[in-house]
């Protein structure tokens, strides 16, 4: 070595030590650094130039990605450009598959490379990574079919030649330093990895961790010295993650055996979680470590104890594999593939042994099972596992023993300098455990590990020599040409014998032996593998020699990386995965290497997969998908690899055995190991994943077809799920135990259903083309499913179907057959009984062959024919192997053949029937499974496929009869129709309708049997029955649609393009709804209702579809509407002779019988209805008709074949037993025809005599003359169709009538135009009518009363007598919004809000910054051409920082009894006590409930107790005193009195007064039942909490009648109390003070916004406090309606309260005077003594104070003085709109003042707010978006504004100059802000003034249509105009100004200054000037794809964590991601979501 490799080894040997063996940060990042200075040969500017001069310095990570600027991945730079992609999706990414553009279904693309290439009309799927083992394909030539430019990975062509011409030389040195260090960092870390354990469950014991301690060290080849002795070595406790444990349960017990927090056990367990271990803790004390480690496995977890030190170097190689995948994509100066390309050649070296390699070898101490159930005592697995050591300890021993002098002659050479010779000696053995490799030879392959008997012996020598053992004596040597494969005239005499030659023809290249499945013994085959198995390609059995890299024979540092995969962490191997991914793979001469050597190891990864692997899903086992799908590797590992029939023997060896095996270990005489648990092992599906690649491949399909081994191979394994899972039937009592096998063998069986028919379409076949492999698989495939079939193989599978062998019985004659002479045949059909013996629904050798003969149904039938009949002699050749066929003739084995398909139609009867119900569910889970869309084609259809074969290949009268037979029907088809013993008289019909329905279906589905050369698109043809038959009943979505149908047509590139021209789409209407498809009636002609999976009632709902549409269409009457069935005829092929078995005259004695049964059915089966007779009956005829159709012989044909015909038969053909009279099918037609019984059917009756008089007209009219029937009495003319004349004669009539009709409209409106001839119709003055609305405003009143109608619980009606009320959610909110001044967005969006917010703004939704998530990406064509498209991605959430949180009010509006609700509340208590369980949706703690009647969550009672209240306009509107006068005298003494009170020490308001204000209220507003009352609560102390009141209703009365009602509009308002006897003097009062005491529990409870405080528990008094949270609830549950309504269309002339839903507007008027009741009722108890009061009081005297600070009567000099008492905020810092609210509920009463000046006051209020927060952010303005000139406001408006403004800033800052000049840009945005701020303050103020104090607002009809909304509603609240509020603050007293305003306006920014002095003004303004914002609400811009949003997912972090999302939310107001379930984000029991709410 050079001095620099030693010194790197010398320092990796020492790493640990120097950090006393802590791997920390500083460790990893001490790492990294060596490595990189190692790599850049300790040379700075090397280094320097590697980082671009950004090297790392201090503690920070050493990231070469980071330093060179891939920021999203090095594959997005600019140095992918030319190279495939790669990039590695991680779980949850979204994955973009273009079946237009792919290869195969595995062929995606990321989101950037979909982005960044064109599919514009292509088919995209897109779908979620598992994030287990995919990588992107852009890039990668092979995996499209049409070439897939990206902008980002294509090369452009003269970059590309630049390229070329480029060679970036590195210098020598640096070259080597790369190769070297790489080499070396593989090396440790196979040097440390191979010393890991294996096995992490064996027994631990202080002897063994010793000892591993000892044979881990490193050894001084390599590493100088070695590692040093310690003789008191610490070890370290490690627990390893799983997939059976949760971190709850891991975290308690960690703790538990740590004594430690929990917090600690949680830090371990998600450690372990996250990285897939974690080291609990480190001791010298081993026995302390071995005693947490017991109590830790206490809950089966993997715990391992081991040196500190080899832990730290496990721990190092985990870093090792992240630095390997740092820099793998990144550059040296200019080379971009130096660094990639050096660790794969890296990693195809051989493996320079520096360790003792303790645990190298595979399997060494035996494997865990992670199915081991728990039951599985300790002790019994220790025992396994010494078992099994000691037998790998003596193979070791004898294999030491035989090559031992090799052993020391390697050993001397340990110490060889030279690398070269250093590889040549490891490739003879030079190691032990190299030693190990060839364990293979003399292991026990089979798995047995029983001793073996004397007896066995001569069995055991041939198994044993096949085997690979050394055989006594040694065979010949093998000829020649044994190596080459044989396929043409292959024969198998010699298959089963011993064939001594045979051996020595199996190479094996694994040099690997398979570990063993623990506690299992496997079952000793009886013979040995047939030839077939053994064969292999030449590639693989080549012995030429190969390059180092692809000889298998050896193994390198890949292999040995990937077998020591199962050893790693979850990061570890995850990372290792990505560095496979990222190398190799990309890089496509070493992905055909990997791919290579991949397959080498396959059989013992799968092993370790399927039974030890702790997490399955990181397996690297998965990359099988990246190498099976490439089309060259795919060839490669066939040929030389020997890859399909390892994994055809992988799959049948683990099903057997659960023990993985080689081909040579194949037990041909198996069966499927149930008792082991093979089939239930989810895993295995992982393998019939790779094999249906496998047989995608284009290569594969040819050697199946060319090489027979393959196909027998194939055989062999479908062959062990045949028969499985037999039924039979219960009788007599239920089955006690329903097994939930069948669940395992039908996931097992729906995955070999589908490889049988991957594996036939390789043999996919047109005339024309060579038909000798499709012949030969045919014949394969039918012999071995006849010797199935008839029993023969029986005894190997004792647990399948077939219990005996088959065995025939001949049937009596049938009457019909009987010819002129008397003779009649007999048929021979198999003896079997479906409800006696066992039946199965798995027949996977039937299926194959079904397909198989899909692929050749354009062949004849004798061609077919010949292909399935067999001899006695053929069916003994093997395979399969000594079994016996018993001897029939061919078309009896035949018949055998397709018995199974026809016992399951039988049996599927029997069960729809009703027959099988004691069998239990589970067997009707089978049939729907069985039947089901997913599997029915794989399935049902190919059973019926099966009986339409077996009508063209036997004889079709010999299937009828087996047919017959099978479904019971012997007695029916001979005109005894008794019941059959076990059926009741229902089930027999029912079978029997079913028996007649096959045999439509028989003859009517053929979609799948036509030729290709005559229906080349067979599929779009069934898409188009499918559809039709599925939208026939109603309209679907999409996805009801799809499943529906099978996953095969979804995929089809036309499947939408069917769609799109058989249905209409109708688009959905409002978020809750679904778009649907409905189908085209023109195409209801396709329907057929008696297709093969309709039901019977679907059956009848079609047909009755289908009749109603031709009904409409040629107007006949319903009932004259008959289904005639339209078959396409089958020219050629196959089944060009279907409907020959309707021409036979069994057939037709089965529908004589069939049709006599309704004549018979009264007698025999009195229990029928009739009806039910008539509906099976429909059936028949149905057949009758079908067959009458298909009867294609002429009449004047006089020969053999034109006598054979169903016409003839039904018309001559007489039944000898049959209907006494009605001789023939004929005379039962016409007898039927005149029963009204069977009404329904003469329609069909009618047009099956009409179809036969057409057919054969002359047997007709002699048949009828012969029984003396007169034709016309027949009516024999079809009932389908109208004759032509008659339907042009209608079309005619209604054409004339249409004429006539318009005619006479024409001539009446000719006359009305005449005699108003003198109308002058030109435009009109409406001046008139504009005058009657802008007039003096005229007083108008009506009255409301509120809501009243019937308890939705008791049903009662609702009157004064008892309390009612309604309920109401109240909870903090985050709907008011405020506008950020400095987020240009947000200020973009006020900027744009329209002038008009009630006029419908559909327009410009989603609005503002919602609509602004999109952008442009660059594209690239398939062509090359680069375009610009649009993208859609998450748009800019709401900031949630800027937004008051105040309580708002919702309500449903139902209506209760107050005592029902407590009945009501008190149920919902005793539920959840009683429920525990169960996850509750109300939280009683907060008082929460749902609505009886509409589930809506509420928490608060609100009591209706108020009068009806009077709406007038223009009411308050109108005052008595001028603001101007009452501002300047009359309040200003009343604001300077109340100052000078709060600034008194003793001043205290006078009670009486408030007592006056509360008893006034209270008379004129409450009932008088409640208001006669008022002096019995002022009087006495009622309590306020009353008890629970009884219910007055019995329970019988709460049922819920109807919908409960408000009060009826039209009727007639009462203000006095309707004449109800009156409740008890106390008992109203006091229901009412408790409704009220719980609001305030609800406040508290839900810490609803209050200034009073108070606890919440115990309760500090019994008054009605927090006053002021109903006052602000009112402001924010108007603002709430208000937001909602923005943008909504209003009508003509009316406000923005037309269209607010009157259900709201209710509840906000209960809301409203809830707030006033509440103080008064309050207030007044114990003779105002009471906390309301002083609360009251306090309130009003802060509110004064606040509004009219700066008001010229108040003392300037005492202002701040009331400030400081009160801690008074200032205005400016709330909502003016929340506070207009509060002024009304106490201000406005408490000194009676008008509503309408206060109102006047806040609205300048907000003009001030808005004015002074824009000039503190003038500074800003730069960013706010360029104004829309359109929009500049008016002169007069500007000139306005820029006294105002200047006013403001003035009084903002005294130092102000006046003269200095604003620029008019800056007044032009700041007057239109403000004005928009207005518009939003007056439509709240609208809803107050109409809620609170009924002003209903007239309708001003079309005179102020154009006005901006904020002029119409200045106008409508009789409120100054915008201008003249400016000009009110900002002129002299001249213009408009007045001094008292001027004067309030300075005083609230004074008051706003004083509350922020001690903060700078900028940090103030953004605190404390927030204006409500006035745009419309918006969402957060969703993208138009959800792929977007997972895409953006992959990029954000956890908020807790900072590590990836688990389970992302997002949240549509702020467009925060966060982990919704994940522990991380859970806090208190409550998740990511619950706890983002509460922000």
């Amino acid at each position: 070595m050079r001095d620099q490799e030693q010194s790197l080894c010398r320092w990796l040997r020492d790493h640990p030590s120097n950090y006393n063996y802590r791997y920390d940060d500083r460790a990893s990042q001490g790492l990294q650094e060596a490595l990189f200075r190692s790599l850049a040969a300790d040379n700075n500017d090397y280094l320097h130039k590697l980082f671009s001069g950004n090297v790392p310095h201090g503690r920070g990570p050493w990231l070469l990605r980071e330093a060179q600027g891939a920021v999203e991945g090095a594959e997005y730079t600019e140095a992918a450009r030319g190279k495939a992609c790669g990039h590695i999706f991680k779980s949850g990414e979204a994955t973009y598959r273009c079946k237009t553009c792919t290869m195969d279904d595995t062929c995606v693309l990321c989101s950037k490379c979909f982005d960044a290439s064109d599919h514009a009309g292509h088919m995209v799927y897109i779908s979620i990574s598992p994030g287990n083992s995919g990588c992107c394909d852009c890039g990668d030539a092979e995996a499209w079919r049409i070439p897939v430019n990206c902008a980002i990975h294509t090369a452009d062509a003269s970059i590309a030649a630049g390229k070329r011409k480029e060679s970036p030389i590195l210098p020598d040195e640096l070259v080597e330093s790369i190769k070297m260090t790489i080499g070396r960092a593989i090396d440790y870390m196979c040097d440390v990895i191979s010393c890991a354990p294996e096995q992490l469950r064996l027994h631990k014991t202080k002897e063994s961790i010793e000892k591993d301690e000892r044979e881990s060290r490193l050894t001084s080849k390599w590493y100088g010295r070695g590692d040093a002795i310690e003789q008191n070595p610490e070890y370290a406790l490690i627990l390893w993650n799983d997939e059976k444990h949760t971190v709850e349960e891991v975290e308690v017990q960690v703790a538990r055996a740590c004594r430690a927090l929990v917090a600690f056990g949680r830090q371990k367990a998600n450690e372990t979680n996250d990285m897939g271990r974690s080291v609990v803790t480190y001791s010298r004390d081993l026995h302390e470590l071995l005693k947490i480690a017991k109590i830790i496995e206490d809950i089966k977890i993997t715990v391992t104890i081991r040196s500190s030190r080899d832990t730290f170097r496990e721990q190092m190689c985990g870093t090792i594999v992240e630095w390997l995948v740092d820099i793998a994509g990144c550059s040296v100066e200019n080379d971009h593939n130096i660094l990639r390309q050096t660790i794969c050649e890296e990693m195809l070296k051989l493996w320079r042994t520096g360790s003792e390699a303790s645990n190298a070898a595979v399997g060494k101490s035996g494997i865990d099972d992670h199915e081991i159930d728990e039951a599985t005592t300790e002790r019994e697995y220790a025992r396994a596992q010494a078992v099994h050591r000691g037998i790998i300890a003596a193979q070791l021993a004898a294999e030491d023993d035989d090559d031992s002098d090799d052993n020391t002659n390697d050993n001397d050479n340990d110490y060889g300098d030279d690398e070269a010779d250093s590889q040549a000696n490891e490739g003879e053995n030079d190691d032990d455990m190299e030693l190990d490799l060839e364990i293979v030879t003399a292991a026990d392959i089979d798995g047995d590990l029983e001793m073996r008997t004397h007896s066995e012996d001569d069995t055991e020598v041939d198994e044993a020599t096949f085997a690979g053992y050394p055989p006594p004596p040694p065979p010949p040597p093998p000829p020649p040409q044994a190596l080459r494969p044989r396929v043409q005239g292959r024969t198998f005499s010699d298959s089963d014998s011993g064939d001594p030659l045979m051996p020595s023809r199996v190479v094996s290249k694994a040099n690997i032996e398979v570990p063993k499945t623990p506690l299992h013994q496997s079952r000793k085959p009886h013979s040995r593998p047939p030839a077939y198995w053994l064969e292999q390609p030449e590639g693989y059995a080549s012995q030429e020699p190969v390059p180092l890299h692809e000889d298998l024979r050896q193994r390198v540092r890949l292999d040995w990386m990937i077998l020591f995969d199962l050893r790693l962490w979850k990061k570890a191997r995850i990372d290792l995965r990505d560095l496979y991914i990222s190398t190799v793979v990309t890089i496509p001469q070493f992905k055909r290497i990997l791919g290579l050597r991949f397959a080498g190891l396959y059989t013992v990864l799968a092993q370790l997969y399927l039974i030890a692997d702790r997490e399955p899903d990181h397996s690297i086992i998965n990359l099988s998908l990246q190498m099976l799908t490439t089309p060259s590797i795919t060839e490669e590992v066939v040929e030389r690899g020997n890859f399909l029939t390892s994994l055809i023997a992988i799959l049948y060896t683990f099903l057997t055995t659960r023990q993985v095996g080689h081909p040579w270990n194949v037990a041909v005489n198996a069966t499927l190991a149930f008792d082991a648990g093979s089939v239930t092992n989810r895993r295995m599906y992982h393998f019939f994943v790779d094999l249906k690649y496998l047989f995608g491949s284009e290569y594969v399909q040819e050697k199946l077809r060319t090489e027979e081994r393959y196909i027998l191979q194939f055989l062999d394994l479908i062959r062990l799920p045949q028969g499985i899972c037999p039924n039979v039937r219960a009788v007599g009592e239920h089955v006690e135990y329903e097994t939930d096998a069948w669940i395992s063998a039908s996931l097992l069986t729906r995955e070999i259903n589908r490889l049988c028919r991957q594996f036939a379409d390789s043999f996919r076949w047109h005339r024309g083309e060579d038909e000798v492999s499709l012949s030969r698989v045919i014949r394969a495939t039918a012999k071995a499913t006849i010797v199935n079939s008839i029993g023969a193989e029986r005894k190997r599978f004792d647990q399948a179907e077939i219990k005996a062998e088959v065995k025939f019985k001949t049937l009596d004659a049938f009457e019909f057959d009987v010819d002129e002479w008397g003779h009649a045949p007999q048929y021979q059909v198999v003896e079997f009984v479906v409800e006696k013996e066992p039946i199965s629904f798995h027949h996977a050798l039937h299926y194959t062959l079904s397909w198989l003969i899909d692929c050749g149904k354009g062949m004849s039938p004798d061609q077919l024919r010949n292909l399935l009949h067999f001899t006695s002699k053929e069916l003994m050749e093997p395979p399969p192997f000594k079994v016996s066929i018993p001897e029939h003739d061919p078309e009896s084995y035949l018949i055998a053949l397709f018995d199974s398909p026809l016992r399951v139609c039988a049996w599927l009867a029997q069960m729809k029937a009703g027959m099988w119900v004691r069998n239990g569910l589970s067997l009707r889970h089978q049939m729907g499974t069985y039947r089901g869309v997913s599997q029915r084609d794989l399935a049902h259809h190919r059973d019926v496929f099966l009986l339409q074969t077996a009508m063209v290949t036997c004889d079709p009268s010999r299937v009828l009869a087996s047919m017959i037979d099978r479904f019971g029907m012997d007695d029916w088809m001979k005109g005894s129709y008794r019941i059959r013993p076990g059926y009741e008289d229902n089930q027999l019909l029912d079978v029997a309708e079913d028996f007649i329905h096959l045999m439509i279906v028989l003859l009517s589905d053929r979609t799948s049997l036509h030729p290709l050369e005559d229906e080349p698109h067979p599929q779009s043809l069934a898409i188009r029955r499918d559809i039709a038959h599925i939208l026939c009943f109603k309209p679907l979505s999409y996805s009801d649609l799809c499943s529906r149908l099978a996953d095969k047509f979804q995929d089809l590139e036309e499947f939408q393009d069917i769609l799109e021209e058989r249905t209409n789409f109708r688009a959905p209407e409002g978020l809750s709804d679904t778009g649907t498809f409905e189908l085209k009636q023109d195409y209801l002609l396709d329907i057929d209702p008696y297709i093969a999976h309709y039901s019977k009632n679907q059956r009848d709902e079609a047909e009755t579809a289908y009749r109603t549409w031709l009904a409409k269409k040629t107007g006949k009457a319903f009932v004259d509407i008959v289904f005639e069935p339209k078959f396409r005829p089958i020219r050629s092929g196959v089944f060009q002779d279907l409907p020959r078995f309707t021409r036979t005259t069994l057939f037709a004695q089965i529908m004589y019988y069939s049709l006599a049964y309704a004549l018979h059915a009264k007698d025999h089966t009195l229990n029928i209805p009739m009806t039910r007779v008539e509906a099976f009956q429909q059936v028949v005829l149905h057949l009758v008709l079908a067959a009458v159709l298909e009867d294609t012989t002429e009449e004047d044909d006089l020969t053999e074949e034109s006598l054979s015909s169903f016409v003839h038969y039904s018309l001559c053909k007489n039944a000898t037993g049959g209907v006494s009279g009605l001789p023939t099918i004929f005379m039962l037609l016409r007898k039927l025809s005149d029963m009204d019984e069977f009404k329904a059917c003469h329609s069909k009756i009618r047009l099956i005599l009409h179809r036969l008089q057409q057919k054969r007209p002359r047997t007709f009219v002699s048949v009828t003359a012969a029984q003396g029937i007169p034709i016309d009495r027949l009516g024999t003319d079809s009932p389908m169709n109208l004759a032509g004349e008659d339907l042009e004669l209608k079309k005619k009539q209604a054409l004339d009538r249409q004429a006539k009709v318009m005619a006479q409209f024409q001539q009446q409106q000719q006359t009305f135009l005449s005699n108003q001839g003198n109308i002058d119709w030109g435009d009109e003055d409406f001046s008139d009518l504009e005058s009657t609305t802008t007039g003096p405003a005229e007083e108008h009143r009506k009255l409301w009363k509120y809501p009243t109608g019937n308890c939705i619980l008791c049903q009662e009606e609702t009157n004064d007598t008892r309390l009612f009320g309604t309920f109401a959610m109240m909870m903090d909110s985050n709907i008011l919004r405020q506008t950020d001044l400095g987020d240009a967005d947000f200020v973009g969006e006020v900027l744009s809000t329209p002038p008009s917010l009630d006029r419908s703004a559909d327009d410009i939704r989603p609005f503002g910054v919602a609509g602004q998530n999109r952008g442009k990406v660059r594209k690239l064509t398939s062509d090359g051409r680069e375009i610009i498209a649009e993208r859609q991605g998450l748009g800019k959430g709401f900031p949630l920082s800027h937004a008051i949180r105040g309580p708002v009010s919702t309500g449903c509006g139902h209506i209760m009894h107050y005592a029902c609700f407590e009945l009501y509340y008190g149920a919902t208590q005793r539920r959840q006590s009683h429920q525990i369980a169960r996850n509750h949706p109300e939280r009683m703690e907060h008082k929460e409930f749902v609505c009886p009647l509409c589930k809506a969550l509420g928490n608060t009672f609100l009591p209706i107790i108020w009068r009806g209240k009077e709406e007038v306009y223009p009411g308050v509107l109108q005052v008595g005193l001028p603001f101007d006068s009452w501002l300047t005298s009359h309040i200003g003494h009343t604001v300077s009195r109340y100052q000078k009170q709060a600034l008194g020490e003793d001043a205290k308001s006078t009670s009486n007064r408030f007592q006056e204000l509360f008893v006034s209220y209270s008379s004129k507003a409450v009932i008088p039942p409640l208001a006669n009352k008022l002096i019995h609560l002022i009087q006495s102390q009622i309590p306020l909490v009353q008890q629970q009141l009884g219910s007055p209703t019995s329970p019988h009365q709460f049922i819920r009648t109807q919908m409960p009602g408000f009060f009826p509009p039209d009727e007639a308002f009462s203000a006095t109390s309707p004449s109800h006897p009156v409740a008890p003097d106390s008992h109203a009062m006091g229901e009412l003070l408790s409704i009220y005491n719980r609001i305030r529990e609800t406040i508290k409870v839900n810490r609803l916004s209050s200034r009073f405080p108070y606890p919440v528990k115990p309760p500090s008094t019994d008054e009605l406090t927090n006053t002021d949270t109903l006052a602000k609830a009112l402001g924010f549950s108007i603002s709430a309606t208000e937001i909602a309504q923005r943008g909504i269309e209003s009508e003509p002339g009316s406000t923005l309260l037309d269209k607010i839903p009157p259900l709201n507007l209710t509840h906000l008027r209960i809301l409203s005077e809830t707030a006033s009741s509440y103080i008064a009722i309050g207030g007044l108890r114990k003779s105002g003594a009471n906390a309301s009061v002083p609360e009251f009081a306090e309130i009003q005297k802060r509110q004064l104070l606040q509004l009219f600070a700066g008001h010229p009567q108040v003392d300037r000099n005492e202002e701040k003085d009331a400030w400081s008492k009160f801690a008074l905020p200032s205005a400016l810092a709330q909502d003016p709109f929340v506070l207009l609210a509060e002024y009304s509920i106490f201000l406005v009463p408490a000194l009676n003042i008008d509503i309408h000046h206060i109102v006047r006051l806040c609205y300048l209020m907000e003009l001030v707010k808005l004015t002074f927060a824009l000039f503190l952010f003038q500074y800003g303005m730069e960013n706010w978006p360029t104004l829309d000139t359109k929009l500049s406001p008016s002169p007069r408006r500007l000139q306005a504004f820029d006294g105002f403004l200047r006013y403001i800033m003035k009084s903002a800052n005294p130092h102000y100059k006046v003269t200095n000049k604003l620029p008019i840009q800056s007044v032009t945005q700041f007057s239109l802000v403000v004005a928009t701020y207005a518009l939003a303050f007056l439509r709240k103020a609208a809803i107050l003034l109409h809620v609170r104090y009924g002003v209903d607002f007239p309708n001003t009809g079309f005179a102020e249509i154009d006005e901006p909304e904020l002029s119409r509603l200045t106008n409508a609240l009789n409120l100054p105009s915008l201008d003249e509020m400016f000009c009110s603050v900002g002129s002299d007293v001249n213009e408009g100004g007045m001094p008292v305003l001027q004067s309030m306006a300075a005083g609230w920014i004074r008051h706003w200054n004083w509350s922020c002095e001690k903060k700078p003004l900028q940090q103030a303004a953004q605190t404390g000037i927030k204006p409500s914002h006035p745009a419309i609400f918006e969402l957060i811009g969703l993208p138009k794809h959800y792929d977007t949003l997972t895409d953006e997912t992959m990029r954000r972090r956890c908020p807790t964590t900072g590590k990836e999302l688990v389970d992302p939310a997002l949240c549509l107001f702020c467009g925060d991601i966060f982990c919704s379930q994940a522990s991380c984000c859970m806090k208190d029991k409550l998740g990511g979501c619950s706890q983002h709410l509460k922000k």
